[in-house]
């Protein structure tokens, strides 16, 4: 197993930097995702831990060992990428020992651990067939089995699951988490999903135009993102972004949004030196939007664009004084296009985001880690503080 430091490293081509002074740390035996859409950098940084790549500048360190000029097959590191690169003439036992084979390891070592890692992944009814006689999810266990057998220092997965149905990608996805944790192979993985970084990740990393935004663990992430880029990323659905006027007194902080005046709970406080008047950027999930019927709720009076139906829950797209939201919908409603309903916003989960630079405003560190109190406490309409 390894501990990775990356120090201030850029990968540039030409006037373009595809990564931009990034510096993270992954602990020995943690699972690190690497988060962010198509062309954010996080494939580039992985290559250059991988050896692909060379940092333009910079130190990325396995363990104590400075790595920029190693190359590949001496960084101890096992790669599983987004195709399953399989040998497609040989079966999946000469797929799996092809590489001991090359690196010449002992036969009778290389076939017990062979069948030992079949077991795990099992795969043990299936060495004898080709790539093109198995499933997507069998294949990509053979690319896992295939890196596994080197139990390297390093794992690193380029988008291994993004191939795959829906259904298999979520059963691949428990095991690679449940192999991680009998193998504790320190790991970096990279996707653009966010179900599978919220699920599988010990640490969150994420990425936007190059340069690393926020690192911590998913509930850190989801719970207090430092920006509106993280914000709305982390989250199914997206985070809901309004206008809005932030202000400070003594009785506290409030933020009008959607023609109505909310009082924050007293943990909230406003970070460094932002302004305590200020048009602001509000951000609130949808699920702490719920919609109820007109005659119960004084809030602010919604007009239904689309119903989503999830199953277990409902979805509602709405516009409210102009502006496109979504909310989530009580089961007991029964609702549809073009019906009213008034919103119960829950302002221990309200956002604020500076209007132009699109940073993080409130300070939530003083709130209560696992309470969530009912969304009509500390609701206060327009006009009545």
């Amino acid at each position: 197993m390894a501990t990775v430091s990356i120090e201030q490293v850029w990968r540039r081509f030409g006037p373009h930097s595809a990564v931009a002074d990034l510096t993270l740390d992954v602990r020995d035996g943690e699972f690190l995702v690497l988060l962010g859409p198509s062309g954010c950098g996080k494939t580039t940084s992985l290559r250059m831990l991988a050896g692909l790549e060379r940092p333009t500048s910079g130190i990325i360190r396995l363990d104590d060992r400075i790595v920029n000029d190693v190359p590949p097959g001496e960084r101890d590191v096992g790669m599983v990428f987004q195709s399953y690169a399989l040998y497609p003439h040989m079966n999946v036992y000469r797929n799996l020992a092809f590489g001991p084979r090359i690196r010449r390891e002992n036969k009778a070592e290389t076939h017990k651990a062979l069948l030992e890692v079949s077991e795990v992944l099992g795969l043990s009814a299936l060495l004898d067939r080709r790539p093109s006689e198995l499933s997507g999810g069998q294949r990509q266990r053979v690319a896992l089995g295939r890196a596994l057998l080197r139990r390297p220092k390093l794992f690193l997965m380029d988008e291994p699951l993004s191939n795959l149905d829906a259904a298999l990608r979520g059963q691949v996805r428990a095991e690679l988490v449940r192999l991680h944790g009998q193998y504790k192979i320190t790991t970096v993985y990279v996707t653009h999903d966010q179900v599978e970084a919220m699920t599988m990740a010990d640490k969150i990393a994420v990425m936007f135009a190059g340069r690393l935004q926020q690192a911590g663990t998913a509930q850190e992430v989801f719970d207090n993102p430092v920006n509106m880029m993280v914000a709305t990323f982390i989250g199914s659905p997206p985070m809901n972004i309004l206008p809005g006027h932030l202000s400070e007194d003594e009785s506290g902080i409030r933020i009008e949004v959607l023609g109505q005046t909310l009082r924050l709970p007293s943990w909230a406080s406003i970070k460094g030196t932002h302004a305590s008047a200020q048009q602001v950027s509000v951000g609130i999930r949808p699920t702490d939007i719920i919609a109820d019927t007109l005659a119960d709720c004084t809030g602010p009076r919604a007009r239904i664009d689309f119903v989503e139906s999830m199953g277990a829950e409902t979805f509602l797209t709405l516009t409210c004084a102009s502006n496109k939201l979504i909310c989530r919908a009580p089961g007991r409603l029964r609702l549809n296009v073009g019906d009213e309903v008034g919103l119960v916003l829950d302002v221990n989960y309200l956002y604020a985001f500076d209007y132009e630079g699109g940073n993080s405003i409130i300070d939530r560190s003083g709130q209560a880690g696992d309470a969530r109190p009912h969304p009509t406490k500390g609701v206060v309409t327009h006009g009545t503080i």
